[in-house]
């Protein structure tokens, strides 16, 4: 008689876990569940293969306001080219990375940088606190950061978007969700005191295909004050793939970071 009390209560247990309430929000008649937004942005996502694109993009700093334009192409998974020009056609710089290092040609001084991809390089060159793969989600609309691909730790409606947010001794993310398409919208970062590090827009989503991807991306690193926007004029996915190179002068001086 112990020895059935005993499997009763274990698989009494094991219900309750099943049943375990799932975390869901409601706006404007439509419910939505963590699962039902991770799977969209997740198929979103991988239905970009490649990306080819060009527009502008915008520095802004405390000190300076400068603005340029820009050719990216993309390759998933491993390689990333973007080349950027200041005023009057001025080329200013190119750069090819992938998996495993990154070439940095700076015309301005020709310089040309090279070294492996880490999260401390990228930040050195580019100025900005994202590894390899979350530079590549960054331009594909952004995704859920590695962890966070379960139940987030609340799950709530705020400014007509689903905000889902996911706590650690870190700090909070949380992610805004557009209720149509339910794909990330803004994604912010805040450290353990509660202060705002990061925070990433997307705006202005296109459909191309059967993804859908945004036309407008801002990032702003809130302590070092400075903001990153990116305006795509021209925007394409899954062409034809063609291998990515840099044009690199022979007098350049060479420059190995670790």
């Amino acid at each position: 008689m112990r020895y059935s009390s005993a499997i009763l209560v274990v698989g009494m247990s094991i219900l309750l876990i099943g049943c375990a309430s799932v975390p869901s929000a409601n706006l404007a008649g439509r419910a939505i569940t963590p699962e039902m937004v991770q799977r969209t942005v997740q198929v979103n996502r991988e239905r970009v293969q490649s990306l080819n694109g060009a527009g502008t993009i915008t520095v802004e700093t405390p000190e300076i306001a400068q603005s340029g334009s820009f050719e990216l192409v993309l390759h998933k998974p491993d390689s990333l080219l973007m080349k950027i020009e200041g005023p009057f056609g001025i080329h200013v710089g190119s750069a090819l990375l992938t998996r495993t290092g990154f070439v940095f040609y700076n015309s301005l001084q020709n310089q040309l940088i090279t070294g492996s991809v880490n999260a401390a390089n990228l930040n050195r060159i580019f100025r900005v606190n994202l590894t390899f793969d979350e530079l590549l989600n960054l331009f594909t609309g952004g995704s859920f950061v590695a962890g966070d691909n379960n139940n987030p730790d609340s799950l709530v409606v705020e400014d007509n978007q689903f905000v889902m947010s996911y706590e650690s001794s870190a700090g909070i993310r949380r992610y805004w969700i557009d209720p149509a398409t339910l794909l990330i919208s803004k994604i912010q970062h805040t450290d353990a005191s509660g202060k705002l590090v990061l925070e990433e827009r997307f705006e202005r989503f296109r459909d191309l295909g059967d993804a859908s991807l945004p036309r407008q991306i801002r990032l702003t690193q809130q302590q070092a004050r400075r903001v990153v926007a990116v305006a795509f004029s021209s925007l394409a996915i899954n062409a034809d793939v063609v291998p990515l190179v840099l044009d690199i002068p022979t007098n350049a001086e060479r420059v190995r970071l670790q």
